[in-house]
């Protein structure tokens, strides 16, 4: 039994080790994919348009994507409630679509005040390390001030201190943190970098400052479409909104001495392009009536068959 304590220690010490090595891959991996998955943002082009004379447009968008996806797309605030009753989203290679989103109506104020990090009232960088105590930070002071540290947030203080012959006071901040070797404290005018370590506060930090960004322009609101799946996958994304209404012009082409031509009448299209992007090879129809659609119940879900948008049918329940 002597003999073989020493290799079943051994054999102990290398099964932790490889489970270990296993989680930290696990997680490495892991955060590696939250990271891809967040850049993973695409834009889907304009392919076709279809314009009718009584106001609106059907507009199709395809492309394709790869693996799990967020397409972004941009409409006006008065375009959302037409959207959302008209979007049919079609991931036609094995894939589905997991969520549809969009911006909430409710004021940016409310909306910032949920998240873990408060920017409602632009807060100060002392105000944003007190809304986090507790949560581990790594601080990297400036050149020559001190070696980096990492430890949890005790708080933010004021001290004062007296300089000078005549003992003039300042006050300046200092934060607190509990680090491996106790309570270490740091000036924050002394600070050059802070980072959360918590991969959750910093996300939600992200989303307060997209969600502040977006607020700037109060006549757009933002569209996620999110795709799951494998490999390279056709996305199809097709909605009726409001469109200026398109309209004919005429023209007499009179012929010439020379070539003897007998006149002739043309006809224009004056189309509007009210999107915020080119209308490059796009397919384009142009239909003189109302796009008037038939509902019809049949079981299990109602199809819905709209004679002017090429003759398509669509579940009512993938329209909203």
């Amino acid at each position: 039994m002597r003999k073989w304590l020493p290799v079943g220690v051994v054999v102990g010490l290398v099964c932790v080790v490889a489970v270990a090595l296993s989680v930290m891959k696990i997680a490495a991996q892991g955060a590696a994919k939250a990271g891809e998955d967040e850049s993973r943002a695409v834009g889907l082009p304009i392919s076709r348009v279809l314009l009718f004379s009584s106001g609106v447009g059907h507009f199709l968008r395809e492309g394709s994507v790869t693996g799990d996806a967020r397409i972004d797309l941009s409409f006006p605030v008065s375009d959302i409630n037409d959207l959302i009753k008209s979007l049919v989203v079609r991931d036609l290679d094995d894939g589905h679509i997991s969520a549809v989103s969009y911006d909430s109506s409710a004021p940016v104020e409310r909306t910032l005040k949920s998240f873990a990090v408060n920017l409602t009232s632009n807060p100060t960088l002392e105000s944003i390390l007190n809304q986090a105590r507790g949560e581990r930070v790594e601080v990297v002071p400036a050149a020559g001030v001190a070696a980096t540290l990492s430890g949890s947030i005790v708080g933010v203080e004021k001290q004062k201190t007296t300089i000078g012959k005549d003992d003039h006071t300042v006050e300046s901040a200092v934060l607190n943190l509990w680090c491996a070797d106790g309570v270490r404290s740091v000036k924050l005018s002394e600070v050059q970098r802070i980072k959360f370590l918590s991969s959750a506060l910093e996300s939600e930090f992200k989303k307060a400052l997209d969600t502040l960004a977006k607020s700037h322009d109060t006549q757009k609101k933002a569209v996620a479409v999110r795709c799951v799946g494998e490999g390279k996958r056709r996305i199809q994304i097709g909605y009726v909104v409001e469109n200026p209404v398109w309209k004919t012009s005429y023209r007499l082409v009179l012929g010439t001495k020379q070539g003897k031509k007998a006149p002739y009448l043309q006809g224009w299209a004056v189309v509007e392009n009210s999107t915020d992007e080119d209308w490059r090879d796009v397919r384009m129809g142009l239909i003189s009536g109302r796009p008037i659609s038939f509902t019809l119940t049949i079981s299990p879900v109602a199809i819905e068959y709209s004679p002017a948008i090429a003759g398509t049918f669509a579940p009512v329940s993938s329209l909203v």
